[in-house]
C-alpha cells in the first residue's frame, strides 16, 4: 500500500529497468484499495535527483477502462520527534502539475530541481499524486484537501523523492548508476535502535545520526541464543530521515536480549542497539 507519509509502496518483484508501483493507495491517510476501474501504475517508486541530473522522470499508467485526472505535489519532508510532517516548497517543481491520463496510456512527469542542494548534502520530498474525481463522480466521499486549496480528493499515493548536492550521492547507489558517470561520495545512516514502553504500548525507536536516509524494510528480532527470528515487518517499514528519530508500535515486548535485524537501503542489516 502507499502511505500519504510513512511509506512509499507494495510492488510488484524489481525489475534491473525499473521499479513498479502497483496502484494500491490510500484515501488521504486511510488504507483503501483503489477502485479496480482505475488501476494506475508509478514509476521508479524511488526517483533521485544527483547533481548532474537537475531532473528525474516519474511515469504513470492508466490499466483502466476510465480516463483519470491526475494532481502532482512535491512537498518538503521532515521528521521531528517521530512525528512526519510536509509543507510547501519551491525548490523543485512537477511538469505537468495536472494531467489527464486515457486508458492504456502513459504520461511523463518531469521533477525539476530549480535550486541547487548545498553540497554533501541530502533533500528529502515527497512527490503527492492526487487522482481527482471526475465532475459528475458520485460515487463514495471524497475527503477535503488537508491544504485548504478546496480540491477534493479521491485517491492520493506518496513516494519519495531524494534530492542530493554537489559531492553526494545515494548510500544505495547502483552499478547502473555508476557507470552513467554519479559523482560524489554515498551517504550513509548510522542507526542506532531502542525500545520504550507506554502504558501498555510497546514502541520500536530507530535514531538515524547519519547524512543520509534509512529505508527499512524487513525488520526481526534475532537473539543471541540459537533461535528463529521472529519477525516484526516483512515489508516496508518506512523511511527515518538524516539526524531524524521514528517510532513504530510493536505488537508486544522483544525477546529477551534482543538484535534487530533489518534491511537498509538494499543492505541486510544488524542495527546496533542505542542507549
Amino acid at each position: 500500500m502507499v502511505s500519504a507519509l510513512t511509506t512509499d509502496a507494495t510492488v510488484r518483484p524489481w525489475r534491473a529497468a525499473a521499479r513498479w508501483l502497483c496502484a494500491l493507495g490510500l484515501a488521504l491517510a486511510a488504507a483503501a484499495p483503489v477502485n479496480a476501474a482505475t488501476p494506475l501504475m508509478i514509476w521508479p517508486v524511488d526517483p533521485m535527483i544527483t547533481e548532474e541530473q537537475q531532473a528525474v522522470a516519474v511515469w504513470v499508467e492508466n490499466r483502466g477502462v476510465a480516463a483519470v485526472s491526475l494532481q502532482v505535489r512535491v512537498m518538503d519532508w521532515s521528521q521531528t520527534e517521530g512525528e512526519e510532517f510536509l509543507s510547501s516548497q519551491k525548490e523543485v517543481v512537477a511538469s505537468p502539475p495536472i494531467s489527464v491520463i486515457r486508458p492504456g496510456k502513459r504520461q511523463m512527469v518531469r521533477l525539476i530541481a530549480s535550486q541547487p542542494v548545498p553540497p554533501e548534502l541530502e533533500v528529502a520530498y515527497r512527490v503527492l499524486i492526487d487522482e481527482l474525481p471526475a465532475p459528475d463522480d458520485q460515487s463514495g466521499s471524497p475527503t477535503q484537501d488537508e491544504t485548504g486549496m478546496g480540491i477534493r480528493l479521491k485517491v492520493r499515493y506518496a513516494i519519495p523523492l531524494f534530492v542530493y548536492g554537489r559531492g553526494a550521492q545515494p548510500f544505495r547507489a547502483t552499478h547502473s548508476q555508476a557507470q552513467r558517470g554519479s559523482k560524489g561520495e554515498p551517504l550513509p545512516p548510522d542507526l542506532t535502535w531502542n525500545t520504550v514502553k507506554d502504558g501498555k504500548a510497546h514502541r520500536l525507536v530507530v535514531r538515524n545520526k547519519g547524512k543520509g536516509h534509512a529505508r527499512i524494510t524487513a525488520v526481526r528480532w534475532g537473539t543471541r541464543a540459537p533461535r528463529p527470528d521472529v519477525t516484526v515487518n516483512e515489508g516496508l517499514m518506512g523511511y527515518v530521515l538524516p539526524n531524524s528519530l521514528m517510532r513504530w508500535d510493536l505488537e508486544g515486548p522483544p525477546p529477551g536480549d534482543p538484535v534487530l535485524k533489518a534491511n537498509i537501503n538494499g543492505h541486510e542489516t544488524l542495527v546496533p542497539r542505542g542507549e
